[in-house]
């Protein structure tokens, strides 16, 4: 990369902030004028954008480069950037988690065992007993744990998941549509998703339950057409990304498979497809003896996950709309406390005829910003009255997947990963039918694709905001600096009376004795000496991410310390 590139971008990125404008109208409006520019280049020169359309045209047929190529484009486009968009670090509750199970994974095991003290190391969305495990399903955490080891850095499991996602939205694309709306869509989703999109860029997920879903949407219509036992192993191999990384969510894709094939078979019987269904009940089954397992490892019950266990213990995630309030667990540490009560009245809110509009309105935004933003609004809004047949399909799938999501309270763009491939499948074909417009249809068609793809520069906007790469949250800066020091440390953590729910900072490596770094809830100067002796020659801190965050050295509060000086006199007279 160019030396001078960094500099450069560091005195414009201040020019451009003076800009008054959301970063997303910034995108749109780049789009635009980069489609309109090219439009009037085209123009001076007579047949060269028809010769240019007939050209993609013949290459878009080409559907197994075009996967492969997709596959890869916008993920190595992420690699190419990094020395300006380091790799993400972990911010929220749910990376921490993942991240924990992954490193689980790397010891060769699905379940940490209890800490002699786990008092000390109770967080957010971890059991500490039977096991000390993460709270969710371990399908997100396998690909960390394979980029963790392939790699040193768990980052590039994110990267090889996106590779997988973008290589099946692309394929099931060119299964449902013509291949020259085949191939607008999949670059549109490696530019825009694996470059710059959150999934992208942190630890919580998205596309390999987006890849499953792909799969088995993608594949359903060869099996019912051919019933070929290719297309019944990559449904059921879709179903197993999808079951180990959104149960929930892949049952009503499941429930819509399996009615279409049942269906089939029973109109058709054919024994090819009835070989296919047997196979694809197969996986499934080992799919849930699976999980089962895992349940037992982590649980000691196959029937209760760590998810269900977790809601018992600490009262979180809270349940679905149509389950009874789950009342607060009496021995919640502070922080844990504050995120029931924050769910429980988002719960409430949600569970109310009158006051769950706003919030399903701002869950909806969420869906419509991250899926489609304002490149693509149009071209789905087209196709939502679009009269062919597949595109009713998926509209059916679509909304059956968004009403089966809407029973959980939250619904967020990684909730409903599973309809990325239906996504771009009604925005290509809104852009195909905008293609037979008249005149300027095309440049239309140009000018959003521009537009779209113009989000894959938001990695850069740390450059625009900052003036350089993101900063670290303290957290993570303070992480660094003792990873960095000579030593083993301890560092107890003593939040302040009124302390941000999201941001927690006692997470801890799998194998915790071992770890250099160990970070502790502080439960006052007689337990902590417990932790300080069981821990015996570390160098032991105190944090207080509420009066500065600065590491220092470990000590007592006043009142422990007041109230160990009375119990030494009391033992002294006696």
């Amino acid at each position: 990369m160019d030396a001078g590139l960094i500099p450069a971008l560091a005195w414009v990125s201040p020019q451009i902030r003076k800009l008054p404008m959301r970063p997303e109208l910034l995108e749109l409006l780049a789009g635009l004028l980069g489609g309109a520019l090219l439009l009037l280049l085209l123009s001076r020169r007579a047949g060269l954008s028809e010769r240019l359309a007939r050209a993609l045209q013949r290459t878009a047929r080409r559907g197994t480069v075009w996967i492969v190529v997709f596959a890869f484009l916008g993920p190595c486009i992420r690699l190419a950037l990094l020395p300006l968009a380091p790799p993400p670090f972990p911010v929220v509750h749910d990376e921490f988690v993942h991240l924990l199970a992954a490193d689980t994974l790397l010891h060769g095991r699905v379940a940490n065992p209890p800490h002699p003290l786990s008092d000390f190391f109770e967080t957010i969305y971890v059991i500490q007993k039977p096991t000390c495990s993460a709270s969710y399903p371990p399908g997100l955490a396998a690909f960390l744990a394979a980029g963790w080891k392939l790699t040193g850095h768990p980052w590039a499991g994110v990267w090889l998941a996106m590779v997988l996602c973008c290589g099946a939205v692309t394929w099931m694309l060119y299964r449902w549509l013509p291949h020259w709306a085949a191939w607008i869509g999949g670059l549109l989703c490696s530019l825009t998703l694996g470059v710059s999109s959150a999934w992208m860029n942190s630890y919580y997920g998205g596309a390999v339950s987006a890849a499953g879903g792909a799969l088995i949407i993608g594949a359903l219509p060869g099996l019912l057409r051919t019933g070929r036992m290719r297309y019944a192993g990559i449904l059921a191999v879709g179903w197993t990304l999808m079951w180990f990384t959104r149960p929930y969510e892949s049952v009503i894709l499941g429930l819509i498979t399996g009615a279409a094939i049942v269906v089939w078979v029973w109109r058709e019987r054919s024994r090819k497809l009835i070989a296919g269904a047997l196979l694809i009940v197969a996986v499934v089954a080992l799919d849930g003896a699976g999980l089962c397992y895992y349940n037992w490892r982590v649980t000691g019950d196959p029937l209760l996950s760590p998810y269900r266990l977790t809601q018992r213990l600490y009262g979180v995630p809270h349940g679905f709309l149509w389950q009874p309030e789950i009342p607060e667990p009496s021995h919640l540490t502070a922080q844990q406390q504050r995120i029931y009560l924050f769910q429980r009245d988002y719960f409430r809110q949600a569970r109310s005829l009158t006051r769950c509009w706003p919030l399903l309105g701002d869950e909806l935004i969420k869906i419509w910003a991250f899926f489609a933003g304002y490149p693509l609004t149009i071209p789905l809004a087209i196709a939502l009255f679009s009269t062919s047949r597949k595109m009713g399909a998926l509209r059916l799938v679509v909304i059956a997947c968004l009403l089966w999501s809407m029973l959980y309270p939250r619904l967020l763009p990684n909730y409903v990963s599973a309809l990325t491939g239906p996504f771009f499948a009604l925005a290509s074909c809104g852009l195909l039918s905008m293609m037979r417009w008249r005149n300027w249809g095309a440049g239309l068609v140009l000018c959003f694709c521009l537009a779209s793809a113009a989000a894959s520069l938001r990695v850069l906007y740390p450059w625009y905001v900052y003036g350089g790469p993101h900063p670290l949250t303290v957290r993570v800066a303070a992480a660094r600096q003792l990873e960095a020091a000579p030593g083993m440390h301890l560092v107890f953590v003593r939040y302040g009376s009124i302390h941000s729910v999201s941001d927690e900072w006692v997470y801890n490596r799998a194998d915790i004795d071992h770890a250099k770094v160990v970070w502790a809830n502080d439960l006052g100067a007689e337990r902590d000496r417990q932790l300080i002796e069981y821990f015996g020659g570390r160098h032991v801190w105190l944090v207080e991410p509420d009066a500065g965050a600065q590491i220092q050295p470990y000590n007592p509060r006043e009142e422990d310390s007041t109230s160990l000086l009375h119990a030494g006199s009391e033992r002294h007279l006696m």
